[in-house]
């Protein structure tokens, strides 16, 4: 009798377009697997790793290819679900992923050549394991799947957790806790249109958030304005502690183990900025950044990311750029001017003026 699915060791191998469009519902994912003790690995190819690097130069990516590679280091120190790919993880004959067919390269260009490098992972994998591609990217799932590897891709902009979940389980899905769709700022432009989703009903006119593959439903912001904040503050925050490990030393990294809005909040987020390191080092702004990196309502000062001014956000970032040259912590220099394009994208769009 063959074992249920959820008790097989499953791989995901992720695209470049999944990590910079749904890293917020990847985090979701990985969170919810590591606390069920669920066996599913997340591979990420070499040649991913080396492509988030590239799109740091790009305006409209650079914010979200930095969010990805700061939360992959993150995990991958973990060594628990997110591995990235090793040289001998191959299915090639060199039995090194690096080394590139010439003749592939100039007869497909090295867009394609980037996915073959891909479709080469998951085959490697595939030889061992029960092995999914999740991608964005249309030509690469059919090619995957003509390699019969089995292939998750976001139909729609309700993606989710749990939507990766009933791909890898099937109906078993239904026995795990699995979170269900909430906004998140992405690069897209439709996402910067206010609009909130609304679950359809299933057959029986039941909430399809009615099963048991239900996590509790905190409610999340929607506005464009809110969510970019969180992102600046969960990014920044974690950019800001590894300055603090690095002049304190690394016991300062087990601080913070309080209670947070979101569940899938990194502990250190989960307290105000300003209690845990370089108070007296921080420019003296209005807001303060500690106020302003302090999430909503969980502070003195504290609020939404729609509730501070253009010219608080301006100042708030402005502050984060002097600690970066104080300091010469070179990651939250370069990163100011990433987040600076969406602050003045967001606020150029037509928005409602409030929000959750």
């Amino acid at each position: 009798m063959q074992a249920p699915l959820s008790e097989e060791l499953t791989v995901i191998v992720l695209d470049t377009n999944i990590l910079l469009d749904y890293l917020d519902v990847i985090q979701a994912f990985v969170t919810e697997v590591e606390e069920q003790g669920l066996p599913v690995l997340i591979i990420i190819p070499g040649v991913v790793i080396y492509e988030l690097d590239g799109q740091k130069n790009r305006e409209r990516l650079s914010w979200f290819a930095r969010r990805a590679s700061s939360w992959l280091l993150k995990k991958v120190k973990e060594r628990r679900s997110v591995k990235g790919q090793a040289l001998n993880e191959t299915c090639k004959a060199s039995g090194n992923w690096k080394k590139r067919d010439l003749d592939a390269v100039l007869e497909f260009g090295s867009e394609r050549s980037n996915d073959s490098l891909i479709i080469d992972c998951c085959k490697y994998f595939l030889q061992q394991r029960r092995t999914f591609l999740c991608s964005k990217d249309k030509l690469l799932t059919v090619e995957a799947e003509s390699e019969s590897i089995l292939t998750i891709s976001p139909g729609r902009n309700t993606f989710s957790s749990r939507d990766i979940a009933q791909a890898l389980f099937g109906l078993e899905a239904s026995r795990f806790r699995f979170s269900g769709y909430h906004a998140t700022y992405r690069n897209s432009l439709e996402n910067l249109i206010q609009v909130t989703h609304t679950p359809e009903p299933d057959d029986d006119g039941m909430d399809v958030d009615d099963d048991a593959s239900s996590v509790p439903q905190l409610l999340y912001p929607s506005h464009s304005l809110d969510l970019l904040h969180l992102q600046v503050i969960d990014y920044f925050t974690g950019l800001l502690l590894e300055l603090v490990a690095r002049v304190a030393g690394p016991d300062v990294r087990s601080f913070g183990s309080g209670n947070s809005t979101s569940k899938h909040a990194p502990s250190y987020s989960r307290k105000s900025f300003a209690t845990w390191g370089g108070k007296k080092r921080l420019p003296r702004t209005s807001p303060r950044v500690s106020t302003f990196m302090t999430r909503p309502y969980e502070g003195v000062g504290a609020r939404r990311g729609q509730d501070w001014s253009r010219r608080d956000w301006e100042a708030a970032l402005k502050g984060l750029r002097e600690i970066g040259d104080d300091w010469q912590e070179g990651s939250i220099r370069e990163s100011v001017p990433a987040a600076e394009l969406h602050i003045s994208r967001v606020f150029a769009m037509p928005m409602r003026p409030t929000g959750l």
